[in-house]
C-alpha cells in the first residue's frame, strides 16, 4: 500500500515537470520570435546606417576614380610672355596656352595675365651652371586674367597645370613669383625662378632680353597636356 501510494506521487511529480517544459517551450519561442525581430530591427536600424554610410563612401571614393574625365585630344601647353624689363622694372603680360593637334596645330586655349613688378626678387640669382649672377631678378605678381581663347571649352576641360579653368585662373590671379634673367656664355640666356619648393633658383626656359630696349620675350612649353570631352 505504502508503494502504491509513492507510486502515484512520483508519477503526479512526473507529470507536472513535463507539463512545466512544455509551457517553456512557448515562452522560449516568443522570446526567440522577440529576439529575431530585435536583430532584424538592428540590422536596419544602428547596423544599417554604418553599412550604408560606408557604402556611400566607399561608392563615393570609388566612383570618383572610375570616373575620372577622359579628354579626347592631345596638345601642348606652355607660357609665353612679353615685358618691358629693366634692372628696377617689369610690366608686360603672360599667356598660358594649349595647342591643339599634339603641339603642331592652333591654339585652342589662350589665358592673358597682367605681369608686374611689386619688389625685389628673391636672392641669390644666379646662373646654375657658370654661377654668374643674373643681370636682374623681380617678384612679379599676375592679375587680371583674361580668356582671349576657349574654343569649344578647351580651357575649361583640360589636364594643363596650372589648370586653366575658371577656378584655376582665380587661383592664380595674384600670385606672385621671383623671376630673374641668366646671360650664361655657352649655353643660352635663361629665364630663372625662384622655386620655393626646392628653394633655390631653377632655369625654366629660353628667354629673348635686351638689355639697350628693355624688350622680354619667351615662350616656354611645359610639354603634352590632354583637353576636350
Amino acid at each position: 500500500m505504502t508503494w502504491t501510494i509513492a507510486a502515484v506521487l512520483l508519477l503526479s511529480v512526473i507529470s507536472i515537470g513535463c507539463s512545466d517544459d512544455s509551457s517553456a517551450t512557448k515562452p522560449g519561442a516568443s522570446g526567440s520570435d522577440s529576439g529575431g525581430n530585435s536583430g532584424s530591427a538592428g540590422t536596419a536600424g544602428s547596423g544599417g546606417k554604418p553599412a550604408t554610410s560606408g557604402g556611400g563612401q566607399g561608392t563615393g571614393t570609388g566612383g570618383g576614380a572610375g570616373s575620372a574625365t577622359t579628354f579626347v585630344n592631345t596638345g601642348t601647353c606652355g607660357e609665353r610672355g612679353k615685358a618691358n624689363v629693366t634692372a628696377t622694372a617689369y610690366d608686360g603680360t603672360a599667356e598660358l596656352y594649349i595647342i591643339g593637334e599634339g603641339g603642331l596645330g592652333m591654339d585652342v586655349c589662350t589665358i592673358r595675365y597682367d605681369v608686374a613688378r611689386v619688389g625685389a626678387g628673391q636672392d641669390g640669382c644666379k646662373d646654375p651652371l657658370s654661377g654668374a649672377a643674373c643681370a636682374w631678378s623681380h617678384l612679379v605678381e599676375y592679375s587680371n586674367p583674361t580668356v582671349v581663347l576657349n574654343l569649344d571649352g578647351a580651357c575649361d576641360a583640360s589636364d594643363g597645370v596650372p589648370p586653366l579653368d575658371a577656378a584655376g585662373r582665380a587661383e592664380l590671379d595674384g600670385t606672385r613669383i621671383s623671376r630673374g634673367f641668366s646671360a650664361a656664355a655657352g649655353h643660352g640666356d635663361s629665364l630663372m625662378k625662384y622655386d620655393d619648393t626646392m628653394q633655390k633658383w631653377i632655369a625654366v626656359g629660353r628667354v629673348s632680353w635686351s638689355e639697350a630696349s628693355g624688350n622680354l620675350e619667351y615662350d616656354i612649353s611645359s610639354g603634352f597636356c590632354n583637353y576636350g570631352r
